[in-house]
């Protein structure tokens, strides 16, 4: 097809859909719901700059007339002023960084979500510098990733044990697994770890009882996903021999770029908020986030930030980020593009901007001067986040729906230890061989996994979205099977698609999945485990056994809300089978919602 046509086929689908979208939006929410939304382009530019003063007052009352909510609201806004207060922790960081440089020859920071996105995205777009320890981000109970950090040298690793509340089941199991490892090698097991956590918890008790080699204590009014510019992210930038204090200079760069004081037009923060907002109101509710490849890992954390702030009440911005670059035919119209980019190589992907523009998406550019402005880009975008909470009348710093998937995995957890087994029966088809159920609202005939899949395909609309999510090894070719899958599903249902690793995306965009618009579709993949793993110190399960419970767990919680979800069992021959099930969706992707 040429490629004019190709783009006048793509204005045209965007045309015919977007009533449909905008009208389910308007049902999902109640009038009560409705009453709290602000337009900002409705607003007077000395409204909006006056939301922005009380933001960094940190007055809560501009996110909501409850006054308990905004008591905890308020020991929330910590972020604001976040760059000047770590600046005088920049000493103590680099004296202990300095320290450890001489020590160890391995870091292992254990920590989900919050706590461990932003050092995640530190060691993919920086690394240590030359002569530093080499730096691993646990966040998994895969036993593989476990096996992988066992096979090092204990004897020179330092543990980072990264927990806002202290009580992060992945963290502590991590914990008390590599504890009495390190145990059985020295007789001063605390001089291997250290502890970031808030004043009072489980784990600051712990780290001083356990004489850890040092515990630092964050601000408590900081939440984890809010945390980039604190010990959260400026330690294990320093432990890796970066220049902490240039990350802090950006952040307070573009914190007063963005202060009350700058006209709206010239706020970046603020303009982003629109931007989001805007197009969300339209029915734009895909936020996609494009980066340039030395960027790309940034975008799990901005993923995080997005939908656990974003999505709840039924409602929510979607971020979608990792995907294949796409001509303008097989997005949707509910896509909304934002590039982050580095000056320099703004030619990178010229051609499809121009596409995509010439088909009437949207799309904002930004580019960094260089990769130490990833400190403005957390703040920029952390308040431009808490702007949109404000004009979709949510609460950005709470996560009410995160717990029941914690709750599930508990009861899936005592029943293991009670019985020493899962009383799970999986259905198992006969064309791939591997065991699946099928729950929230999905009723077939017979349960055959064509069907199902049948039933998910044709039965979600054109502004749903299809989410992966695989508890499995991060193993590159597992991950690019599924940008495979989500490329097929792409270019055949024009329905944008997530991929997110378990458990890592429970304490990210799981909060999106179970709160927001239920738009989404899911498949989640778990794998036969090996009985002979060894059970974790004072919890009585494997580490096989946790991961499979927390995958189990969010199965039940979304099925209980009547969100559509599929849980695929695979063999211990899982690439084989994720394969098979990649040839699998291409032959179904290809029949009719009339072919049997």
């Amino acid at each position: 097809m040429p490629r004019l046509a190709k783009i006048v086929l793509a204005i045209l689908l965007r045309v015919s859909i977007k009533l449909k979208r905008q009208k389910y939006q308007e049902e999902e929410m109640d009038s009560q719901k409705r009453a709290r939304l602000l337009r900002p382009t409705k607003l007077s530019e000395d409204e909006k700059r006056k939301i922005i003063s009380a933001i960094f007052a940190k007055d809560p009352s501009v996110f909501t007339d409850d006054q308990d909510l905004q008591k905890a609201i308020k020991n929330r806004l910590g972020w604001v002023d976040a760059p000047q207060r770590m600046r005088s922790k920049l000493p103590e960081i680099k004296e202990f960084a300095a320290k450890v440089k001489e020590e160890f020859s391995e870091i292992v920071l254990c920590g989900m979500g919050g706590s461990s996105l932003f050092p995640l995205a530190l060691t993919k777009i920086f690394g240590p510098e030359e002569g530093w320890p080499n730096f691993n981000v646990l966040d998994t109970t895969d036993p593989e990733e476990i096996a992988k950090i066992e096979e090092k040298d204990l004897k020179k690793t330092l543990f980072i044990i990264a927990s806002k509340s202290g009580t992060t089941i992945e963290t502590l199991t991590q914990f008390h697994y590599f504890w009495e490892k390190v145990s059985q090698i020295t007789d001063n097991p605390g001089s291997h770890f250290v502890a970031i956590t808030d004043e009072g918890t489980p784990l600051h008790k712990e780290g001083e009882e356990k004489a850890f080699l040092k515990v630092f204590l964050n601000p408590k009014d900081i939440g984890g996903r809010y945390a980039a510019l604190t010990y959260v992210g400026l330690l294990p930038a320093a432990l890796m021999g970066l220049e902490v204090e240039r990350f802090l200079d950006k952040a307070q760069e573009m914190q007063e770029a963005c202060s009350p004081d700058i006209p709206w037009e010239l706020n970046p923060a603020a303009w982003l908020s629109e931007y989001m907002a805007e197009h969300f109101f339209l029915g734009h509710d895909k936020l996609t986030i494009m980066a340039d490849p030395l960027l790309r890992p940034f975008s799990l954390w901005i993923e995080q930030l997005v939908a656990e702030s974003l999505g709840k009440e039924f409602t929510g911005i979607i971020p979608i980020v990792g995907e294949s670059p796409g001509s303008p035919t097989v997005y949707g119209p509910d896509r909304v593009f934002v590039y982050l980019g580095l000056r320099g190589r703004q030619d990178l992907y010229r051609r499809l901007f121009s596409d995509l523009k010439e088909a009437g998406f949207p799309l904002k550019q930004y580019f960094l001067d260089d990769r130490y402005e990833l400190g403005a880009e957390c703040f920029r975008w952390e308040l431009a986040v808490a702007l949109c909470g404000v004009w979709l009348g949510l609460n950005p710093f709470d996560e009410p729906d995160v717990i029941r998937a914690k709750k599930k995995t508990k009861e899936v957890l005592d029943t293991f230890v009670k019985t020493g087994d899962f009383p799970i029966e999986f259905y198992v088809d006969d064309d791939l061989d591997v065991g699946f159920l099928y729950a929230g609202g999905l009723k077939v005939q017979y349960p055959r996994l064509r069907a199902v899949m049948k039933k998910l395909l044709y039965e979600t609309p054109p502004w749903g979205y299809f989410a992966f999510l695989p508890f499995l090894p991060y193993d590159p070719e597992i991950e690019e099977i599924f940008t495979d899958l989500r490329t097929l599903l792409r270019g055949r249902r024009q329905c944008s698609t997530i991929m997110g690793f378990g458990p890592r995306y429970l304490h990210s965009i799981g909060q999106l999945f179970k709160g927001g618009p239920r738009s989404g579709r899911f498949f989640i993949f778990t794998r036969k485990g090996r009985r002979e793993d060894q059970i974790i110190p004072e919890f009585g399960f494997t580490f096989w056994d946790l991961e499979f419970a927390q995958a189990y767990g969010d199965f039940q919680a979304l099925s209980e809300d009547n969100r559509p979800v599929l849980h695929i069992h695979l063999t211990d021959n899982y690439i084989e089978d994720l394969k098979k099930f990649y040839q699998f969706m291409e032959e179904v992707t290809r029949l009719t919602e009339d072919d049997t």
